[in-house]
């Protein structure tokens, strides 16, 4: 994705920002939350995989790509181990962080880094969002970059829907999410163009979400005007690489500088863009996995006092900045 069109999202996203919300119903289709016995893995991590529809909205025609008149994410869900003692009649529940993939990007893309996260305590889901995904370009027959873009405002009323369908799930006592999600402590990861989603379904006009505690910012950037980010109510955790060309330090670094306190800053030295936070092995991924997790910790899990180890500064390939 070049610069040239990451300009023209940004100038998208900020007249979304001014815009009205959409009015959310959480509808279902088919898809149903059942659990595979052997999709346990480490540390006792279950995967599930759910199918929310959304009647309400549909999703654009686009090259060979028909449309839709609906919304379809299919979702990863990993749920964590089960303390000593608790079960599906006394179910232990856990914060929920929602994971929006970048252009081109895709659930199976996250998986470490969401088993990571469940592994320590959280209740992670991923969508796929229906344009902007990496199988959309054989549906579509090209890469129409664009016209995907475009979708990016019904992208962040996704990540409400997601919210508010797996709360649904959560409180039907026949479902395998029953009682596994406390929704009392939300939190949000955009990575690259999910980024510029989750910030849109949290701030400005337009926002489709305030029930959020704790966001993630990785290789990405705010999309409105940086002054905006004064009234930001909840931590926020800014990584990203000081090569990086799309979202270059000189856009990360003013907005991170005008986020109030607490704020947190990974540098992550020489890396390419968006690979750290996806599968693909890189130097920083320890660090990028723990230093994330004790941000969770802090703000989702009731331990604002948890230390960020020193183990997350590695010479020539992560700095880190703690402003809390």
């Amino acid at each position: 994705m070049r610069w040239y069109l990451v300009v023209a999202i940004v100038v998208w996203v900020i007249a979304m920002l001014t815009g009205a919300g959409a009015a959310l119903d959480p509808l279902f289709g088919d898809g149903r939350s059942i659990v595979d016995p052997d999709n346990v893995g480490a540390a006792g991590v279950t995967t599930i995989d759910v199918t929310l529809v959304d009647t309400t909205r549909s999703t654009p025609a686009i090259g060979a790509f028909a449309g839709a008149a609906e919304r379809a994410l299919p979702t990863t869900v990993y749920l964590p181990a089960q303390p000593a003692g608790r079960g599906p009649a006394d179910p232990a529940a856990a914060p929920l962080v929602v994971l929006a993939h970048g252009f081109d990007g895709h659930p199976r893309k996250f998986t470490d880094l969401a088993t990571f996260w469940a592994a320590a305590g959280y209740v992670v889901a991923v969508p796929r969002f229906p344009v902007t995904n990496d199988e959309f370009i054989a549906l579509a027959d090209g890469p129409f970059f664009t016209e995907r873009l475009a979708d990016l405002g019904d992208q962040a009323v996704d990540v409400s829907f997601v919210i508010d369908s797996v709360f649904t799930l959560n409180d039907r006592p026949d479902d395998v999410l029953a009682g596994r999600i406390d929704p009392d402590h939300i939190g949000l990861y955009g990575l690259s163009l999910g980024a510029l989603t989750v910030w849109t379904a949290t701030m400005g006009g337009g926002a489709t979400e305030n029930r959020v505690d704790a966001l993630i910012q990785s290789d990405g950037a705010f999309p409105g005007d940086t002054a905006l980010l004064l009234g930001v109510g909840f931590p926020v955790f800014v990584t990203g690489s000081d090569v990086d060309q799309i979202f270059p330090p000189d856009v990360v670094l003013p907005q991170f500088a005008a986020l109030p306190e607490p704020k947190f800053l990974l540098v992550l030295h020489g890396a390419r863009h968006a690979a750290v936070g996806e599968n693909t092995p890189t130097p920083a991924d320890e660090a990028y996995r723990v230093a994330t997790t004790v941000f969770w910790n802090r703000y989702l899990a009731g331990r604002p006092d948890e230390p960020f180890p020193g183990s997350i500064v590695i010479d020539g390939v992560t700095s880190f900045i703690d402003e809390s």
